[in-house]
Protein backbone atom coordinates (compact mmCIF):
# COMPACT_ATOMS: atom_id res chain seq x y z
CA UNK A 1 0.00 0.00 0.00
CA UNK A 2 2.47 2.57 -1.13
CA UNK A 3 -0.01 5.46 -2.02
CA UNK A 4 -1.30 4.93 1.89
CA UNK A 5 2.41 6.02 2.73
CA UNK A 6 2.13 8.92 0.81
CA UNK A 7 -1.06 9.93 2.47
CA UNK A 8 0.33 9.21 6.38
CA UNK A 9 3.63 11.30 5.29
CA UNK A 10 1.43 13.98 4.56
CA UNK A 11 -0.72 13.93 7.49
CA UNK A 12 2.54 14.87 9.70
CA UNK A 13 2.44 18.24 7.18
CA UNK A 14 3.27 19.76 3.73
CA UNK A 15 6.19 18.52 1.89
CA UNK A 16 8.48 18.42 -1.46
CA UNK A 17 7.99 15.32 -3.59
CA UNK A 18 11.89 14.66 -2.63
CA UNK A 19 10.87 14.65 1.51
CA UNK A 20 8.09 12.46 0.99
CA UNK A 21 10.21 9.90 -1.37
CA UNK A 22 13.45 9.78 1.69
CA UNK A 23 10.75 9.27 4.25
CA UNK A 24 8.47 6.29 1.89
CA UNK A 25 11.91 4.88 0.13
CA UNK A 26 9.77 5.28 -2.74
CA UNK A 27 11.23 6.97 -5.65
CA UNK A 28 10.34 10.71 -6.55
CA UNK A 29 8.73 9.59 -9.55
CA UNK A 30 6.30 7.19 -7.70
CA UNK A 31 5.85 9.79 -5.36
CA UNK A 32 4.36 12.43 -7.94
CA UNK A 33 1.79 10.11 -9.81
CA UNK A 34 0.44 9.08 -6.78
CA UNK A 35 0.47 13.14 -5.86
CA UNK A 36 -1.09 13.84 -9.37
CA UNK A 37 -3.92 11.15 -8.21
CA UNK A 38 -4.75 12.04 -5.33
CA UNK A 39 -4.97 16.16 -6.34
CA UNK A 40 -7.37 14.72 -9.34
CA UNK A 41 -9.78 12.93 -6.75
CA UNK A 42 -9.34 16.45 -4.20
CA UNK A 43 -7.46 14.56 -1.50
CA UNK A 44 -4.31 16.85 -1.46
CA UNK A 45 -3.23 19.88 -2.93
CA UNK A 46 0.04 21.95 -4.03
CA UNK A 47 1.40 25.33 -3.14
CA UNK A 48 4.67 27.36 -3.76
CA UNK A 49 7.08 28.56 -1.21
CA UNK A 50 10.77 29.87 -1.18
CA UNK A 51 10.94 28.24 -4.97
CA UNK A 52 9.74 24.67 -3.91
CA UNK A 53 6.32 22.69 -4.58
CA UNK A 54 4.93 21.70 -1.70
CA UNK A 55 2.13 19.29 -1.17
CA UNK A 56 -0.26 18.61 1.70
CA UNK A 57 -3.65 17.11 2.86
CA UNK A 58 -6.73 19.29 1.29
CA UNK A 59 -8.61 20.90 3.97
CA UNK A 60 -11.92 19.83 4.14
CA UNK A 61 -14.99 22.47 3.18
CA UNK A 62 -17.52 21.74 5.85
CA UNK A 63 -20.11 23.12 2.67
CA UNK A 64 -18.57 20.95 0.48
CA UNK A 65 -19.29 17.70 2.62
CA UNK A 66 -22.81 19.59 3.54
CA UNK A 67 -24.24 19.60 -0.61
CA UNK A 68 -21.91 16.36 -1.80
CA UNK A 69 -25.22 14.92 -2.75
CA UNK A 70 -27.26 17.40 -3.74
Amino acid sequence: MKNVKVLKTLEKGPKTVEEIAEETGLKPMEVRRYLLRFAESGKVESYQKDEKLYWKLKEKDELEDEFKYV
